[in-house]
């Protein structure tokens, strides 16, 4: 439904792989006639390196096309399949209407949620709202007032959107993976993509930094 490019800009992006075959990577004019057009990750399943998995793969597909259509793939003509993709059920809270950003329970403050239960995506986001709860459960145990991460950090900027998400310009709440969209806008618009994602490196780094010393000495 969404067009033939869907799966490109998903389990089959390709942007950040080079071929040193095509020459140069920081030549300019090479890089915009040499680009991936879709490429598959694969992740090594068992310690021989026997088993890989087909990264993203989850469908619908029966196992018997799933086995036609994978075989099409350059590279893939002759695997042996031990197990075929499934979709699986992403369960979450709605937190908007269960949590602080600090990740305790509105109702029940000595009860805190972290991973992607809380419904944020990705293994460094399950990691970071892990830190969160754990970090502001042991300052509420040693009677301190849990800390609040500031949303111009991205680890703050996701534990305030699942709490503060506006559940009523939306039909319903959806985890949500890392992204720049997230941070509150720079004081000035920096053009420059690297410069830009560096500012927001910088002032999150700063942020971090601060928390770190104000928890230094409770815990």
């Amino acid at each position: 439904r969404r067009g033939e490019d869907t799966m490109r800009y998903g389990p089959l992006k390709p942007i950040g792989l080079w071929d040193p075959r095509w020459g140069d990577l920081n030549d300019k004019e090479i890089r915009k006639k040499n680009r991936a057009y879709a490429v598959i990750q694969l992740r090594q399943e068992d310690k021989a390196g026997q088993l890989w998995n087909l990264v993203g793969f989850q469908t619908n597909l029966k196992w018997g096309e799933q086995k036609r259509v994978f075989k099409m793939i350059p590279g893939l003509q002759n695997p042996e399949f031990i197990r075929f993709g499934v979709m699986h059920r992403n369960t979450f809270l709605e937190s908007p209407k269960l949590l602080n950003p600090t990740l305790q329970f509105r109702k029940r403050p000595n009860l805190f949620a972290a991973g992607q239960i809380i419904g944020t995506e990705g293994y460094c986001s399950a990691v970071a709202g892990g830190w969160i709860a754990g970090t502001n459960a042991a300052l509420l145990a040693k009677g301190h007032e849990p800390i609040t991460i500031p949303n111009t950090t991205m680890m703050g900027a996701l534990s305030h959107f699942i709490s503060e998400c506006d559940l009523n310009t939306k039909r319903n709440f959806q985890p949500m993976p890392a992204n720049f969209g997230l941070l509150p806008k720079l004081p000035k618009q920096i053009r420059d993509k690297k410069t830009r994602y560096g500012a927001y490196r910088d002032r999150a780094i700063k942020e971090i930094l601060d928390i770190k010393e104000k928890i230094s000495g409770l815990l």
